[in-house]
């Protein structure tokens, strides 16, 4: 840089700093206030300057955020729960100290009706031995499950309460990406904090809840602690719950709130969700797959294990099939006939159509119920205390775990640091070959395989590459 250039730049800073000093913004003497208190905005040095423009529609804006937000912070509770287990809470660096005693698990839940129904995540009441609900205004009620739903993470509540603030549920199939929101909950225990954010995307896949995996993205900031609080649109209307996040990044999740609108019926009634199901393992259908069994195109789900003395074996349906519609509704993937047998009565005849041996065929199937699940669909052990999640194999996950072509039966998908499993050497994709002296090839097998009696040890035959190994664990206690 020329010196002449230094100087005029050194010259501008100078003009600068001294119109500054003349509004007022830098002392002018040693006895200069530290600060200038304004006398508002139209007496503002700037204004009169004509440095800084007052925005009318600004000012509107941030007064429509403060309303909006008083409104709706009432209708948002606490709850806090104490039990076997609930949520970690981990409070941050600089937290304020914590009464003594045992600590609470906290989650967030929102008021659906004036006589005390609350909605929340499942992952925050599951196992809870004792819930309380904790109102703005400082009230507290104990809180009972009327219902919960651990594929869709849903729960109602009900507090004996009446005259309850409450926010109305919208239609998070308007949503639209970049729209504003509120998220309204208790991070971290630091009660009914909001923030704001917008919608990132919507149908976002985390590859854990199959086909309820459709959850609304936003960069508001939601930590532990949010989780069960609304995610609310800018007409104060509840489009999701929120329930997940990426640690240490500024993404969340939410459930779209058509999904629970289209359960709380039957939550309310029932208490749970009876779910359809069919009895397959499937996987998508590639071009190379769909060249090798002469389809012509790549829409449909593969069948590759059918399950004994389920409706899909009762009904005809082979491994090799390609199912290409349910129940009159074409089928373009996994997921699609995820959501249609999920989403179909329990004991309804419905028509199957698949592609075998180069043709379609018809098959009719009476549709079943699912087995209970704990928090993902399609990993179930009904021991959680064993330390580790078995789920049956397929196409994806042998491909994760780097597996022989052809090998069939369950895998170790996930194994707990530190728990039973892992101290005595299972690891993530070894093979379930046996469990207690007896084979095993479905989650069925396994269930029924596994030692009921408190504190008594299972015995895993596990095939980890070409070797086999026994390995006795004992459940956590």
């Amino acid at each position: 840089m020329r010196w002449s250039d230094r100087r005029r730049r050194a010259m501008i800073v100078l003009a600068a700093l001294w119109s500054l000093v003349g509004a007022g913004l830098v002392p002018a003497g040693a006895d200069a206030a530290l600060w200038t208190e304004s006398a508002g905005p139209q007496d503002s040095g700037l204004l009169r300057r004509g440095e800084i423009r007052e925005e009318p529609d600004l000012a509107r804006l941030n007064q429509a955020f403060i309303r909006l937000a008083k409104g709706l912070r009432p209708a948002v509770v606490q709850i806090d729960v104490k039990g076997e287990r609930g949520a970690d809470l981990n409070p941050p660096e600089g937290h304020p100290p914590l009464p003594p005693g045992e600590r609470p698990a906290v989650g967030s839940g929102l008021i659906l009706s004036t006589d005390g129904y609350i909605l929340t995540n499942f992952h925050v009441v599951e196992q809870a031995g004792e819930i309380e609900v904790q109102l703005m205004d400082d009230r507290k009620f104990p809180a009972k499950v009327v219902g919960r739903d651990a594929r869709t993470d849903l729960a109602l509540l009900k507090v004996e309460a009446t005259g309850l603030p409450i926010l109305p549920l919208g239609d998070s199939d308007k949503l639209e990406v970049g729209e504003l929101v509120f998220a309204i909950g208790n991070p971290f225990g630091l009660e009914h904090s909001v923030s704001l954010g917008i919608v990132n995307r919507k149908g976002r896949a985390l590859g854990s809840s199959g086909a309820f995996d459709e959850y609304i993205q936003t960069d508001a900031s939601v930590n532990p602690g949010n989780s069960g609080g609304p995610l609310i649109n800018m007409r104060g209307e509840v489009i999701g719950i929120n329930t997940a996040i990426i640690p240490n990044r500024r993404v969340a999740f939410a459930i779209p709130i058509n999904l629970a609108k289209s359960l709380l019926p039957e939550l309310h009634t029932r208490g749970r969700i009876a779910w359809g199901f069919l009895g397959v393992s499937i996987q998508e259908l590639t071009q190379d797959l769909a060249k090798a069994m002469g389809f012509p195109e790549t829409k449909g789900a593969l069948v590759n294990n059918v399950l004994a003395g389920q409706p899909a074996e009762a009904a005809g349906i082979k491994r090799g099939d390609i199912i290409v519609a349910f129940d009159g509704k074409p089928i373009s993937n996994v997921r699609a006939l995820q959501r249609a047998v999920s989403f179909t009565s329990v004991g309804k005849q419905v028509e199957v159509q698949l592609f075998r041996g180069g043709k379609l065929e018809t098959v009719t199937v009476k549709v079943g119920e699912a087995a209970p699940a704990e928090r993902q669909a399609s990993a179930v052990p009904t021991r959680r205390d064993l330390g580790m999640t078995v789920e049956e194999l397929d196409a994806e996950k042998a491909k994760k775990f780097k597996l022989r072509e052809g090998e069939e039966g369950l895998v170790v998908s996930d194994v707990a640091k530190g728990g039973p499993a892992a101290s005595v050497g299972v690891r993530a994709g070894d093979l379930i070959r046996e469990v207690n002296r007896r084979e095993v090839r479905s989650l069925e097998g396994y269930r029924s395989a596994l030692r009921q009696g408190e504190g008594e040890v299972d015995l895993f035959l596990l095939k980890r590459g070409e070797a086999y190994v026994y390995v006795a664990v004992k459940p956590k206690t």
